[in-house]
């Protein structure tokens, strides 16, 4: 009962806002025409007009331009944003627990841009600073899933419900026009590794890790860490990145302690290649690479009579109990690692006068070796588009497929997880978007213990 008065209050909130922006709209028309039914005319002299001129609903930010500092610092290289991004979601149906399964998170970015070019201290560079607060864990333990339903709520980090990070620092040196960009420092290889049009971000597109980024690249590259590495555009169609990562880096530290103190195995090297293609006209990517890392990894299974008694360990005392002991168990370890994927997005139709609005496909694969790998093989799949409605043509949307495949190593009775996202994110105001969301997880856990889960979600997005 209580999911159901849930879903009919997400869905009077949609419809309410639907009607209010469509009036503010018909509003705004009305206000920029004429008696005669015509626009007032311009000339060449006129001064652009600023953004944050007109109705509230057209700022691109919510908080306007502070007067004019907003502009002004940006022209002289500083830019500041925040924006905020909240998250209501209700675990319908089986999972893990059902029971007081309405949770609510939320996240922030204050993120501090300087260019020193604008800034009148050398071409070329940019400072790039990035703070996290986030406020609730989410519903990701009442589903039970291997992978999380809400990648919003475990970043910075998973263990602590309110938290407040200074997650990345950055610097970045674009060198002969831009076919060059060299960056280093504490930051998430998800700016510049396994992106996507469609399926790359958590707080407008889908919530589910597994349409954010290759599962397969978790081991190599934890979430914000020490890196250096280089982006290399010699054409237009072709980019070739590589990097350099420390993989025992933490949001929550500086990074120091293990980056230039740690263990000097500790580290991965990763490497992509992305093709710009365009069939019939139609613009697309293609990506492929891989990461490798010298560390020692312990293998996923424990060494016998262990291994072997692992299912009975299982039926006797339970998965939590035998989660706990696992790590005191002897294990067998290789000497390094390994993972490749691949990665594409191909718009099937855009509008003529606007090749970012239409509709698309993507998706995603990836391996990893089985011994020292939970997770052996990864897929992705799905449709991604933009103003697919009439009259709606910046609101987004998709549907997308995922299938995680475990390793042969582990005991039998864990074996894969499906499951299966689709969203659509209505645009409000160019710094508010609403999202309604619903996923099925069919085998949450990867074994055939839990029921089917079904999610309902809603999601409002602000940039201040």
């Amino acid at each position: 009962m209580r999911s159901r008065r849930i879903l009919v209050v997400v869905l009077a909130l949609i419809v309410g806002s639907f009607i209010a922006v469509q009036g503010a709209e018909n509003a705004a028309t009305s206000e920029g025409t004429s008696s005669e039914g015509t626009r007032p005319a311009t000339t060449a002299a006129t001064k652009p007009a600023s953004p944050y001129e007109g109705s509230w609903l057209t700022w691109p930010k919510m908080t306007g331009d502070w007067s004019g500092a907003r502009t002004a610092l940006a022209d002289k290289g500083i830019t500041f944003d925040i924006d905020v991004t909240q998250i209501l979601q209700d675990n319908a149906h089986g999972g893990a627990s059902t029971k007081n399964g309405v949770r609510y998170s939320g996240s922030g970015d204050l993120t501090l841009m300087l260019d020193t070019g604008k800034m009148g201290l050398w071409p070329g560079g940019m400072f790039i600073l990035n703070a996290e607060p986030k406020w609730g864990n989410g519903i990701n333990k009442k589903v039970g899933s291997l992978i999380p339903v809400n990648m919003d709520a475990i970043k910075p980090t998973a263990d602590d419900a309110y938290i407040m990070t200074l997650s990345e620092f950055v610097y970045q040196h674009v060198l002969f026009d831009g076919k060059l960009i060299l960056l280093g420092g504490k930051l998430d290889a998800a700016r510049a590794f396994d992106t996507n049009v469609f399926a790359n971000n958590e707080r407008t597109q889908f919530m589910n890790v597994a349409f954010r980024n290759n599962l397969m690249l978790c081991p190599f590259a934890p979430y914000t860490t020490f890196a250096a590495g280089a982006i290399l555009s010699p054409t237009d169609w072709l980019t070739i990145t590589t990097a350099v990562c420390d993989n025992d880096g933490r949001a929550t530290t500086t990074g120091f302690e293990t980056a230039f103190h740690g263990d000097p195995d500790h580290f991965s090297v990763a490497h992509e290649w992305a093709f710009k293609v365009k069939p019939f006209g139609l613009s697309g990517n293609q990506r492929v690479g891989f990461s490798w890392s010298p560390r020692d990894f312990d293998h996923v299974d424990p060494v016998s009579p262990f291994k072997e008694l692992t299912p009975a360990l299982v039926k006797l005392l339970g998965w939590k109990m035998v989660n706990r002991i696992a790590p005191y168990l002897p294990y067998e370890n290789s000497d390094d690692n390994v993972m490749v994927y691949c990665n594409f997005d191909q718009y099937l139709y855009t509008e003529a006068n606007d090749p970012t609005q239409g509709i698309g496909l993507f998706g995603r694969f990836g391996w990893a070796r089985q011994d020292v790998n939970a997770p052996a093989h990864f897929y992705s799949i799905g449709l991604g588009g933009k103003g697919v409605l009439p009259d709606r043509d910046k609101d987004t949307m998709g549907v997308g497929y995922y299938f995680l495949d475990l390793s042969n190593n582990l005991p039998s009775m864990m074996h894969s997880e499906q499951g299966i996202e689709a969203y659509y994110n209505i645009e409000l105001a160019p710094w508010l978007h609403i999202s309604p969301d619903l996923q099925v997880i069919i085998d949450p856990g990867g074994t055939s213990d839990k029921d089917v889960s079904v999610v309902a979600g809603f999601r409002v997005q602000m940039d201040l």
